[in-house]
């Protein structure tokens, strides 16, 4: 589980007023974004009234920290895992901002520290996720049974065709890269899914 990863054998530790910081900071690149685009400024979100320092575990993307809090929102005492990424020269934290997201089952998207260089995962445990296919995406599906990708391969830039067999207890087999009529007939023998997310830029 994320909570007792996080807390076990902590690699630093977060003090409320770090953690303070940190959220401050983001709420103000949020509000200047808006600005930016001459958007109404994001509605307030209710902040934590009190916090528990956050034990921290670096995980398998570089710079990137699963911290476990504990803060009083609302009146009430809650539990959160949250990532985190180190600063510019490795001084202080801010919050990540790349993705870290479910395609299917342990299988995840995820980017780099800076948001960049997608990747394709499958989720060992929460500290932990070992890469599958990437870093270039541009297009993703999944269910219990198949994850399905596109990307681009240098250095022609031809769409090619994934897809993987999902394993409960490992990554799978990955088959590709394949040619648009290769993984139609691969899709329609194997009833693959659709692809559900677009990759606006990589």
């Amino acid at each position: 589980m994320a909570t007792s990863a996080a807390a076990a054998q902590a690699d630093f530790v977060l003090s409320p007023a770090e953690q303070t910081t940190i959220e401050k900071a983001a709420i103000a690149r949020e509000a200047a974004l808006a600005e930016a685009r001459r958007l109404p400024p994001p509605l307030p979100a209710p902040l934590p009234t009190e916090r528990k320092p956050a034990a921290c575990r670096m995980t398998s993307i570089p710079e990137v920290a699963l911290c476990h809090e504990k803060v009083r929102l609302q009146g009430k005492w809650v539990e959160r895992d949250v990532r985190y990424v180190q600063g510019a020269g490795g001084v202080g934290w801010l919050d990540f901002q790349g993705t870290y997201e479910i395609v299917a089952g342990r299988y995840r998207l995820a980017s780099d520290a800076r948001g960049e260089a997608l990747r394709l995962c499958w989720e060992r445990d929460a500290l932990t996720c070992e890469t599958v296919l990437g870093p270039r995406i541009d297009q993703y599906g999944g269910d219990e049974r198949y994850v399905v990708i596109t990307r681009h391969d240098a250095p022609d830039e031809t769409p090619r065709f994934y897809y993987v067999e999902a394993q409960p207890d490992s990554a799978g087999k990955v088959h590709g890269p394949l040619t648009a009529s290769a993984f139609a007939r691969e899709k329609l023998k194997l009833a693959l899914p659709e692809f559900d997310g677009i990759i606006v830029s990589r």
